[in-house]
């Protein structure tokens, strides 16, 4: 019976890690009381918990052992969605660690129980768990558009070796996606993301569905996002810190491309930039061309 019962609980993991992600991903769920600022009658602050289960882990390295990354996600995001990236940084033998955030892809929750500050908050506890430090401590850290923006801060406060940011929120719009021609207003949607046309020989990579699929469906959110990208763009890069930076052209609706390329040659200046004229702001999953030399970029800087 023992061994039954043994047989039995190992069939039953392996489903559950299954239906978590698919592989190669290795993955769990991760539970958290992830501490927001909310307020109360009087509008006097305070500091609450919202217990939540995170979908977390690393797509794994192959071959010779180069280093960790982690992987900061957009809003309405899924850690599952940029799996042609992630095979590349693999076969060069990058282990990427990622998660999803609150009540996104695989995690529970909603991310109106959640700030700015929260995303490096469960990012490093989610490295701590899965980065391989022993055979290389330092931390990069790859972050898009919301993501791009919780990286820049997190290694604007030391700590982090380097950062690549695609499309990074700094520059973040108030009017976004599909703005105000459709319910909701400010509708996140593939057309508004990227380019790229989907078919059955080009078969999408968004593996989950876009939720929330509006930055006004997590208002509180919302607002820690715009008080961030404000903030960020006072914020001085140290110069140790090596970065690269990934720019979108003028059709991204949700964030300032041009304007982004004159930050952060104040706020970063020795972080290398490159615009990709042609692109919304998913470049990084966009048309062949475009995403073809993003990664190529991204693996060169990683190399170096």
């Amino acid at each position: 019976m023992k061994v039954l019962a043994s047989t039995l609980l190992i069939l039953w993991t392996s489903v559950c890690a299954a239906s978590i992600c698919p592989k190669p991903w290795v993955c769990e769920e991760m539970k958290l009381n992830v501490p927001y600022t909310s307020t109360v009658a009087g509008l006097t602050p305070v500091i609450v918990s919202a217990p939540v289960r995170i979908r977390a882990g690393y797509f794994p390295e192959q071959g010779s052992f180069k280093g960790n990354i982690i992987y900061y996600q957009g809003l309405g995001d899924s850690m599952l969605n940029h799996r042609e990236l992630f095979e590349k940084l693999s076969k060069a033998g990058h282990r990427i660690i990622a998660f999803d955030y609150m009540g996104q892809g695989g995690s529970t929750g909603t991310m109106n129980r959640t700030r700015m500050e929260n995303i490096p908050w469960i990012g490093k506890r989610v490295w701590r768990r899965f980065a391989d430090v022993s055979r290389n401590p330092d931390v990069t850290i790859i972050g898009w558009s919301t993501g791009g923006l919780a990286a820049y801060m997190q290694a604007a406060k030391g700590g982090v070796k380097a950062v690549v940011l695609i499309a990074p929120g700094n520059t973040a719009n108030l009017v976004v996606g599909e703005g105000l021609t459709q319910w909701p207003l400010n509708n996140i949607t593939l057309r508004t993301l990227t380019t790229d046309i989907y078919s059955a020989e080009n078969p999408s990579p968004h593996v989950d569905p876009i939720r929330p699929h509006s930055p006004l469906m997590v208002p509180a959110f919302s607002a820690s996002l715009i008080a961030t990208s404000v903030i960020s763009r006072h914020t001085k890069m140290p110069n140790h810190i090596k970065g690269l930076v990934l720019l979108s052209g003028s059709k991204d609706t949700y964030v300032d491309g041009p304007a982004a390329n004159q930050v952060f040659a104040k706020t970063a200046p020795k972080f290398r930039r490159i615009t990709y004229a042609g692109a919304l702001h998913e470049i990084h999953n966009e048309r062949e061309s475009i995403r073809e030399k993003a990664h190529r970029d991204i693996m060169a800087f990683l190399e170096e």
